[in-house]
């Protein structure tokens, strides 16, 4: 099968998250199956390049003027939404898709159901079958999305809920996502596939990592944003210092401006920042591993989070995880592999941690071993990827009968 991927991200780009990794990981497992991937995602330098990265994979980059427009001011964003920037861009995507269509023949193409990038190849002539897959509650499906303020933000609802109406089928993350998006576009086109990652590749990294951090240390990976809970955990944290923890807290990932903004307030007042507070910035999958195996306790204190592949990589690799109810971790954590507590509650959050870091010997064992035994058996790529396949294959029966064209050429080789 030959397949297309739109997405703003995708690997090594330093703008790349959660959509870019699932997009890379998914495609690499795809490829290494046999299938053809092209995957389109934008360019950091404002250069259009081809690339072949493994074998079965081409990454086209496309220069993408919208970045100038994203470091806009927030008034600036608020009143005048990156028309003309938004529209080159996904002009450029209509444009490349055409030519990929012409000198590869996809079967199936698939949008991340995020910024509506589809939205002008939609306006010509739509000559494939197509995929959009919800990362999240976006296009105005809940009252946190449909409250844009900014004019930005409106327009990429518009343009997602464009996307997603004209999709011949809707795949979800996870199953709590799945009701908000049924009851909006229809319960017969939405479909629930899992995150997955190659939990071989994690253990293999895990077993080979170099050690750095203390069975005492609390570890977070991720961007350093409110709502993927970073200050609930910096107060809970605090909390544990306060009654005698003297671990240190770890944190991996991207620096936001709202924390950029909070240590600079702390400095005004003359408040320095913890030095029990440690941040490593972005790190590599490779240390990352060792980080997992290694924490006291690995801790994802989302607010609000669709399925997040930090706990996937941490239970691949045996950490012991803290979670957030109301998330897709709810669907990862049980009793026996991981903690959940109820997402903002910082009692709760304390309590979990304490039992975490107190979990010594066979029971941390156990703890570990349930871990990686169920991301194994539920989220492993050789679990995900061929539903995946499977959706794929509906989604092109499903638009050969809905334009009453006949069979798709990948039809014959699938029966």
């Amino acid at each position: 099968m030959r397949i297309v991927f739109v997405s703003k991200e995708c690997p090594p780009s330093p703008r790349s998250c959660g959509i870019g990794t699932y997009v890379w990981e998914t495609g690499r497992a795809l490829a290494r199956i046999g299938h053809n991937v092209t995957i389109i995602a934008a360019s950091d330098d404002g250069q259009l390049t081809s690339s072949t990265p493994s074998q079965g994979i081409t990454v086209i980059r496309l220069p993408d003027e919208e970045l100038g427009a994203e470091k806009r001011s927030r008034v600036a964003r608020i009143l005048c939404a990156p028309l003309e920037q938004g529209i080159a861009y996904r002009n450029r995507i209509a444009d490349c898709i055409a030519t990929v269509i012409d000198s590869h023949q996809p079967d199936i193409i698939e949008f991340p159901g995020f910024r509506g990038e589809s939205v002008m190849w939609l306006a010509g002539r739509r000559l494939l079958p197509m995929v959009a897959r919800m990362h999240g509650l976006t296009a105005g499906v809940n009252a946190p999305w449909r409250a844009h303020v900014s004019a930005t933000g409106r327009l990429q609802l518009k343009w997602e809920r464009e996307e997603l109406r004209a999709a011949d089928l809707i795949s979800v993350v996870a199953e709590h996502v799945a009701p908000a998006v049924r009851a909006r576009f229809g319960a017969d086109r939405v479909r629930v596939l899992h995150n997955s990652i190659d939990t071989d590749q994690w253990r293999e990294l895990a077993g080979e990592a170099a050690q750095e951090i203390d069975r005492n240390d609390i570890l977070f990976v991720g961007s350093l944003q409110r709502g993927k809970g970073i200050f609930i955990l910096l107060r809970a944290a605090d909390s544990l210092r306060r009654a005698g923890w003297r671990g240190r807290l770890v944190l991996a990932g991207r620096m936001s401006r709202e924390v950029e903004r909070f240590i600079r307030l702390r400095a005004a007042f003359g408040m320095k920042w913890p030095d029990w507070v440690v941040h490593l910035g972005v790190c590599r999958r490779e240390r990352l591993a060792g980080l997992y195996r290694d924490a006291g306790v690995c801790c994802f204190p989302s607010l609000h989070e669709a399925l997040n592949y930090t706990c996937l990589e941490a239970m691949a690799c045996g950490g012991l995880v803290v979670g957030t109810l109301r998330t897709g971790m709810a669907e990862m954590l049980t009793e026996t592999c991981g903690f959940l507590v109820p997402p903002g509650d910082v009692s709760a959050l304390v309590a979990a941690l304490r039992s975490a870091l107190s979990v010594r010997g066979e029971e941390r064992r156990r703890i570990k071993e349930a871990a990686e035994q169920r991301v194994r058996g539920r989220f492993d790529h050789a679990v995900i990827i061929p539903r995946l396949v499977s959706v794929y294959t509906e989604a092109i029966n499903s638009y050969g009968s809905r334009y009453s064209r006949p069979p798709h050429r990948i039809l014959a080789t699938l029966r």
